[in-house]
């Protein structure tokens, strides 16, 4: 490994750059504190522990309890069912009821057909491997079964598992060389193909996506706001436009199923731990452009938010990524145009948006969503799931295909 000249990062062989410390989130004279982080994750052992070895390798020393300074850092793990799709059970029986629905389109039906004996075959090749009960189990957007499927065995007597269930397992087995011998890392790619398919198939549809994971989208941009607010309050010498009224205001009434009364600083870095189905969900909510592959382990959304001011005498956008960077840069307060934008990314690859609008007001693909109109779209989609029948055709939504997307063919 290579450090750099300040000892502040190192560079592995790969090219691979590991944080120390904090710092390559900041300027060297403010680097991240844990203080300045907040954290939330699902309920699972994995999830937790996974998000505790990223923050042991943000902050190496550990936390000293004899330090008056030391700040420790809590893991919030009490909105469980709100940031994974396929919560048990589910949060509402109307989601449950537009995923049997959905799963009986005439274009799934024929993937699964296709797809049968290749889950028949592979579901009696893990019987050895698999736990008591293991047949009680289903989760997986769509893959719930009413009475009438928990009766009915596919390929004589094996009931396969789900195929969620089916390439999660497979996958750990292919990792560790454990695959029974029946089973070829070929077929586990066209599980994981066949998977992923599917839930983007299922999680694209406009009122299911809302229903599934509409909550932590809204969560997420609020998160945005809530840094705003506060920033408004406390730092009123830093330039702040919110784009014409649409940013949500202390108290909203369609605001706030995680909204604090009292705000104290923002965090600079808000981490949330969860699933691969929870990225699965998130592509689909905020309408991403991206392959339908299932996420490999360790895969991660990155949502920031970008603010950008326009310098009138040239008429050019300059991009900085926070108002305190600004501050440190000595020009700490401007009479130009400012505005918020989010900017997403999956593994460190931007991810175009189709909520973008042109001049025109046409969608358009963009990499960077006014704050004000991803706060307006998700909002709008929120509102209108609950009040949708399931057969509506959004004919307004760019990213929903005509196949794809509708209940009824």
């Amino acid at each position: 490994d290579n450090a750099d000249d300040d000892g502040r990062h190192r560079t592995d062989e790969h090219g691979h750059t590991h944080l120390h410390r904090g710092r390559l989130f900041a300027a060297s004279s403010d680097p991240l504190r844990p203080s300045r982080i907040r954290v939330t994750s699902t309920d699972f052992p994995r999830t937790v522990q996974s998000v505790r070895a990223l923050l042991v390798g943000l902050f190496p020393d550990g936390y000293d309890p004899n330090d008056p300074d030391a700040d420790a850092i809590e893991i919030d793990v009490r909105h469980t069912s709100r940031f994974i799709p396929d919560p048990q059970p589910r949060r509402t029986e109307g989601q449950l009821e537009l995923e049997r629905k959905l799963a009986r389109r005439p274009h799934l039906d024929e993937r699964e057909e296709e797809m049968r004996a290749l889950a028949s075959r592979t579901t009696e090749a893990l019987r050895d491997v698999l736990g008591r009960g293991h047949d009680e189990i289903s989760f997986g957007v769509g893959e719930e079964k009413d009475d009438e499927d928990k009766d009915r065995s596919i390929g004589g007597n094996v009931k396969p598992l789900p195929w969620v269930q089916l390439a999660e397992i497979t996958k750990c087995l292919e990792v560790r060389d454990l695959l029974p011998p029946s089973v070829s890392p070929e077929d586990v790619s066209r599980i994981n193909e066949h998977a992923a398919w599917r839930w983007f198939e299922m999680l694209r549809h406009p009122r299911l996506v809302g229903m599934a994971m509409g909550d932590m989208a809204e969560e997420l941009i609020e998160t945005f706001h809530r840094g705003l607010r506060w920033s408004r309050r406390h730092l009123p010498h830093l330039p702040h436009h919110h784009g014409g009224g649409a940013e949500p205001e202390e108290g909203d009434a369609d605001h706030g199923k995680l909204t604090h009364a009292k705000e104290g600083p923002p965090p600079a870095l808000h981490i949330y731990s969860a699933h691969d189905s929870t990225l699965i969900g998130l592509l689909c909510a905020f309408r991403l452009e991206s392959p339908d592959t299932w996420p490999e382990y360790g895969s991660y959304i990155k949502m920031e938010l970008i603010e950008a001011e326009t310098v009138e005498d040239d008429e050019t956008v300059t991009l900085e990524a926070t108002a305190s960077q600004k501050e440190e840069d000595g020009d700490s307060s401007s009479s130009n145009p400012v505005r918020h934008y989010v900017r997403f990314s999956l593994n460190g690859e931007v991810l175009r948006c189709y909520w973008g609008i042109d001049e025109e007001g046409r969608w358009r693909l963009t990499e960077l969503m006014p704050l004000e109109h991803l706060t307006a779209m998700v909002r709008r989609e929120q509102r209108r799931h609950h009040v949708d029948d399931g057969d509506h055709h959004h004919h307004d939504d760019p990213f929903v295909s005509p196949r794809g997307g509708e209940a009824n063919q």
